[in-house]
């Protein structure tokens, strides 16, 4: 545990797109299961606009790991390869909205 805390505290470009393309990953497949299962439950299927909506809500735990990142650490690298991924994941979102 404490090596992986250890290689969780570099200042990074890799560190960075790697948590902020993980945790948004890892929150999508949590919000996807519990909404596809209300769904499910309900006897719907999701349609493009909440999976939409589940995407932009991935986002959020990645936006607090950033603020941690620069102003507790004062990781400047890391912290622009996880904007960098929220980026990414922002201009997905607009095309599957706006262009799908």
């Amino acid at each position: 545990m404490k090596k992986l805390l250890e290689k969780l505290r570099r200042d990074s470009w890799g560190m960075g797109i790697l948590l902020g393309g993980g945790v948004p990953a890892i929150t999508f497949g949590i919000l996807y299961a519990i909404f596809s299962g209300i769904m499910a439950a309900a006897g719907h299927e999701m349609d493009i606009d909440l999976i939409c909506k589940v995407i932009l809500l991935s986002v959020v735990p990645s936006v607090f790991i950033m603020r941690y990142y620069l102003l507790k650490l004062k990781y400047d690298y890391t912290g622009r390869g996880i904007l960098l991924m929220t980026f990414v994941i922002a201009i997905i979102f607009c095309i599957l909205q706006f262009v799908v």
